[in-house]
């Protein structure tokens, strides 16, 4: 009996020593991909995208489609109609017909009353030229002075010089004419586009995405009618708003996963396609468009998700979560005792450390605070948490989609 009682107190020591070490809470050294990555939120949209806007101000007489139809690259979607453009392009053409007459040798007036003219001085021509031939011949028989036939000499120069102004002059004419045509055929060509941008057509082949504006409604110069996008799933791209301290480690065909609200249990790869050039001046965030690699046939413009872009990997990682490093060391539980391990961090991420030395799978290691524990220190393990669980506790609640590989 009393040896019973002595090893039952013996035992019941021994527990009180156990209970009496300070608990941590650990969980394993595991090995597993390794992803270093910074995280951005974004907007799936079409890659081509175009507002529709009136090209003049007028009345939207006719809405030829609704929100979600279907449409083709040239296709009529709307027409806004403003009656002074019809009458301007009235104008232009007649102006242009009067102006093409004018310039035609057989219709113009102008032109008929220079060839008149023309005519008119080539018979007074005629007769000078006769008369000073006349004079010429009595002045070499001495029967008209020197004088009588200079003077008829001079008289054909007088009429000679006349015809070629007037030549000249309808030349001249002519030339002005045919500007005045090419004047009204601008002003023409100008009035008939105006009339033509009065239908509105679709730049692309695509879908309306939005409600058009109603019937009848007075738009101005520019106002917005409707957009068309092209929402094939190979032509959608994810558009990302990248905080300005991160633009830096984005570059062009980077790699990146990309989860969507709409997919929970999938995730998707891609590649950058584009960096805008220019942040946002209220959020400071810069735009990126993501490629999809893997495009699901359901995605859709304006679903939205997360994106890890991913600046570095290691397929074989020795990993902890990002808590398990408290002031640069690493801290094993071995043989109930605290070991100190100097944290040798390799990549790192929200969630997970790699462990370059001083570890191996399987080792158990603290994720509690250690606070005012020391290295040897005796301890006991208060409990053993899941490495993935644990590294799940290290993300910021707005990118609880994200699991990397283990």
């Amino acid at each position: 009996m009393v040896a019973a009682g002595v090893c039952a107190a013996g035992v019941a020591g021994v527990g009180a020593y156990l209970l009496s070490r300070p608990a941590v809470t650990v969980t394993r050294v595991v090995e597993g991909k390794m992803i270093e990555a910074f995280y951005a939120t974004g907007t799936v949209r079409p890659h081509l995208e175009y507002p529709i806007h009136s090209s003049v101000g007028g009345i939207l007489e006719q809405v030829l489609v609704r929100q979600g139809s279907t449409v083709t690259k040239g296709q009529e979607l709307a027409d806004v109609i403003d009656p002074q453009l019809q009458y301007q392009a009235d104008k232009a053409r007649a102006d242009l017909k009067t102006r093409r007459d004018f310039a035609d040798p057989e219709k113009s007036p102008v032109l008929h009353e220079f060839d008149q003219r023309i005519i008119a001085a080539e018979q007074m021509l005629d007769v000078a030229s006769q008369q000073e031939e006349r004079f010429a011949a009595l002045a070499q028989r001495n029967a008209a002075s020197a004088n009588d036939r200079d003077q008829a000499f001079e008289h054909m120069k007088k009429f000679w010089a006349d015809l070629e102004s007037l030549k000249d002059q309808r030349l001249a004419k002519v030339r002005e004419l045919q500007e005045d045509v090419e004047v009204a055929e601008a002003a023409d060509r100008a009035a008939r586009e105006n009339l033509r941008r009065q239908k509105l057509l679709s730049p692309i082949d695509g879908v309306v995405l939005d409600e058009p504006m109603a019937r009848d409604t007075r738009v101005e110069v520019n106002g917005h009618i409707m957009q068309v996008a092209d929402v094939r799933v190979q032509n959608l791209v994810i558009r990302a708003a990248v905080d300005e301290e991160k633009i830096a480690r984005v570059r062009l065909g980077q790699k990146l996963t990309m989860t969507l609200y709409s997919f929970p249990k999938s995730s998707f790869d891609g590649t950058v396609s584009d960096i805008y050039p220019k942040a946002d001046p209220n959020r400071r965030t810069f735009e990126v468009d993501v490629s999809f690699l893997n495009p699901d046939p359901n995605l859709r413009a304006g679903m939205t998700g997360e994106l890890a872009f991913i600046d570095r990997t290691a397929d074989r990682a020795l990993l902890v979560p990002s808590q398990a490093v408290q002031n640069n060391s690493i801290w094993a539980v071995r043989s109930g005792h605290l070991t100190r391990t100097p944290a040798q961090v390799g990549l790192r991420s929200i969630e997970h450390a790699q462990v370059t030395a001083g570890l191996k799978i399987g080792d158990q290691i603290v994720i509690s605070p250690i606070g005012a524990l020391h290295e040897g220190q005796a301890v006991r393990v208060g409990s053993v948490m899941d490495p993935q669980v644990a590294a799940d506790l290290n993300k910021p609640r707005e990118v609880q989609l994200f699991k990397l590989p283990t």
